[in-house]
Order: structure tokens, then C-alpha cells, then sequence
């Protein structure tokens, strides 16, 4: 099970990308009392042929990589002794740009490298989101393979480690973005939540389960379960 997040703070009630951090608690003290474990990107995908994968796996993803991730995820993360993949749109990281859709440049902006490197000693892993968040199906071929390659060898320069995973904006993909990611390198990708292709499920479609800020918590206990039972029974 693989649970996509994007914000984490006490601002936005009606943004749905945001979540509130008393919920976000709530959310992964409920995992751990029901015995999920947690587990780093490379155990999930190595456990992710049906004939191994232990169902009781979860991972925890968040994509864009705003600074809020720091301020009000990783820390209730760290008190459960749960490392999750960020998901870095390169070109925003360090900058002052912020998404259309907020407008505060301190609350609704990016990371900047020196927290990136400050989140890796508490063991965060980091993976890419393209460049610059396109629909990566719509573009031509010189710029799909920088959003793919050329974010992967930046975040690799910044943060000193490998990067070994993607992320599609928008959940948009097909075959030729998918192949663009295997040649630059990557062992696995993942899916917007919400979004299912008819494509063969592989290290480089794994589905996630999107949390929102308008999902109750009832609304969340069933997600986890109907994932929870898709993925042992079907």
C-alpha cells in the first residue's frame, strides 16, 4: 500500500492537497496500531511481485516537495519511525516560485536544498517529479527527456545521493514516458493517485492511494482497507 500526500499544515481547510497535521497523526498512529509497517522505496519495490509482496507493506509519498513537508510531517513521521519518499519538482526547489493555485510565498513555498539535505539526515528519500510539472505524454522528445533525466542528475548533484524513483505529474503517462524513465536510469515509478491506466502493473506503475484534506476519517479507514483487500485478494 502506498499512500500520496502533498501538504501537511493548519492553513488551508478547504485546499484539498492540504491535510491538517492533527489528522495527519491520527492517520499514521491508526497504520502502526494495526500492525502495517512501514518501509523505505526499495523494500516496497522489492516486495512488489504478487507471488512475494507482503501486504502488510506501506509507504508513505508526498509529491511537489513543499516546505510544510518539514515543518509539520516529518516531525509527526518521526515519532512513528516512518521514513517517506519526497517527490522534488526540480526546477521550484531553492527558488521563489510557488504553484498558481496558492499565493503566500513563505506558507505555500518549496524546499530549498539546505532542508532537502537537513530531511536526508532523518532519512528521507528523495525522488524526482520532473523538472517543471508538466503532462509529460504532451510533450516532444528533447523535453521529456530532460524532465526525466535532467531532474534525476540534479537532485543527484544537490543531494549527494542516488535517485532512483519517479513520479508522473498529473498521473499522466504512457509507453513512451515510461520507457524515457527506465532509460534515465530509475527503478520504479509512480502513479497520481486516483489515476489507473489499462497498463500492465510493473515497478514503474505502482498505484498509490491518494489522502486529501476533505477525506474524514472514516473516509481514510476505508481507502486503506479497500486497498488493503484489492491488492491481497485480487
Amino acid at each position: 500500500m502506498i499512500l500520496a500526500y502533498h501538504r501537511i499544515n493548519p492553513w488551508y481547510r478547504d485546499d484539498a492537497l492540504t491535510v491538517f497535521p492533527e489528522d495527519f497523526e491520527k492517520q499514521m498512529g491508526y497504520l502502526i496500531k494495526r500492525k502495517f509497517k512501514p518501509v523505505l522505496p526499495e523494500e516496497y519495490t522489492s516486495n512488489f511481485s504478487p507471488s512475494t509482496v507482503d501486504y502488510s507493506l506501506f509507504l508513505i509519498s508526498f509529491d511537489d516537495g513543499y516546505a510544510d513537508n518539514l515543518w509539520y510531517a516529518l516531525p509527526v513521521l518521526r515519532n512513528f519511525g516512518i521514513k517517506p519518499i519526497i517527490f522534488l519538482t526540480a526546477n521550484y526547489i531553492g527558488t521563489e516560485g510557488i504553484f498558481e493555485r496558492y499565493k503566500d510565498r513563505e506558507k505555500d513555498r518549496f524546499l530549498n536544498w539546505q532542508e532537502v539535505k537537513e530531511m536526508l539526515v532523518d532519512g528521507v528519500v528523495f525522488g524526482s517529479h520532473s523538472l517543471s510539472h508538466p503532462h509529460l505524454p504532451q510533450v516532444g522528445n528533447d523535453r521529456l527527456q530532460a524532465e526525466v533525466a535532467e531532474s534525476k542528475k540534479i537532485l543527484e548533484d544537490k543531494t549527494g545521493r542516488e535517485v532512483n524513483f519517479f513520479c508522473y505529474p498529473y498521473g499522466d503517462f504512457d509507453e513512451r514516458v515510461i520507457e524515457s524513465v527506465q532509460k534515465a536510469g530509475y527503478k520504479g515509478a509512480f502513479v497520481t493517485p486516483g489515476i489507473r491506466r489499462k497498463i500492465k502493473r510493473s515497478v514503474y506503475t505502482l498505484p498509490r492511494t491518494g489522502i486529501y484534506g476533505h477525506n474524514d476519517f472514516l473516509t481514510f479507514q476505508i481507502k486503506i482497507w479497500k486497498d488493503y483487500l484489492t491488492e491481497r485478494y485480487f
